[in-house]
């Protein structure tokens, strides 16, 4: 099957237009930041199949719930994307309730911060685990179910700036990224002559419940910290999740075919690395 767009990429009032509505959408770490907004935002683009994956039932229950309310119909599957078997898992489970995802947006990550000078084991074998070998055997699961059912898809990925460099505090993060990325380009080549794209999508720093919690207990900011650190930014405020779920969506519909292979930045600054280093020292100079 191949990709179609009416008016090539825009309608005549210029607005993307999606002609191909997907038929079920699997969110890692859907149950909150990144990955629920692009669900919501995905739902209310039209799409009315879910499954939420993510660690903490609650959570997940509480996404689902939300996307039911907006006339989705959502499921949950529980996994720790750390360990080697959950991408067999979630398939597994997702092949026994008898449904079929056409898109996959990659949001799950970590962004534990450990330094290139000081590397704990531990944290850059978690960090490679849930950043990069988890979305790379999803994808594969992914693809091979397409394939068989001979129908087209799409995979988003959700990417850093940091993949560009990054800071000295999240080094390895940045490592788990830039593989990412060229996982998001080959996947992108193999599949290109298949119905099935898959881009990146690259953000600058963004206020997630995620960051707020690494914020604090790692760096020892207080509660309303990013009202401190972001004053060096452009906007004076740090990127949000529904921000970059917007963006996730249009990448994950056809608004955005033809296009495959492409790593899209969504960042405040031109160049997309200065977002990093002035952001990381609070705006008093404390």
């Amino acid at each position: 099957m191949r990709w179609t767009c009416r008016d090539g990429l825009a309608d005549n009032a210029g607005e993307a237009t999606v002609t191909w509505i997907p038929e079920c959408a699997l969110v890692t770490g859907g149950t909150s930041g990144v990955g629920e907004a692009a669900a919501m935002a995905l739902a209310e683009a039209g799409v009315r199949r879910f499954v939420i994956t993510g660690r903490h039932a609650g959570r997940a229950e509480a996404v689902c719930a939300r996307l039911d309310e907006l006339g989705a119909s959502a499921e949950a599957v529980l996994a720790d994307l750390s360990e080697a078997g959950a991408a067999d898992a979630i398939f597994a489970e997702i092949d026994a309730r008898g449904l079929l995802a056409d898109v996959l947006i990659n949001a799950a990550g970590l962004t534990t911060r450990t330094s290139v000078l000081d590397v704990d084991v531990a944290a850059f074998d978690e960090l490679f685990a849930v950043n990069v070998r988890s979305p790379v055997l999803l994808c594969g699961h992914f693809v091979e179910r397409l394939r068989r059912a001979g129908a087209p898809g799409t995979v988003v990925d959700v990417l850093s700036i940091a993949m560009h460099g990054g800071c000295p505090e999240i080094s390895v993060y940045s490592m788990t990224k830039a593989a990412l990325g060229i996982h998001t380009r080959n996947a992108a080549y193999t599949l290109q002559s298949e119905g099935i794209r898959v881009n990146g999508l690259a953000l600058g720093w963004t206020l997630t419940p995620g960051e707020d919690n690494v914020m604090q207990t790692t760096h020892g900011a207080s509660p309303g910290w990013e009202g401190d650190y972001a004053g060096n930014l452009p906007l004076g405020r740090l990127l949000t999740a529904e921000e970059a779920g917007r963006a996730i969506c249009y990448l994950a519909t056809d608004a955005s075919a033809p296009m495959t292979g492409s790593v899209v930045t969504l960042d405040q600054t031109a160049y997309g690395i200065r977002s990093i280093h002035a952001g990381l020292e609070r705006s008093d100079g404390d």
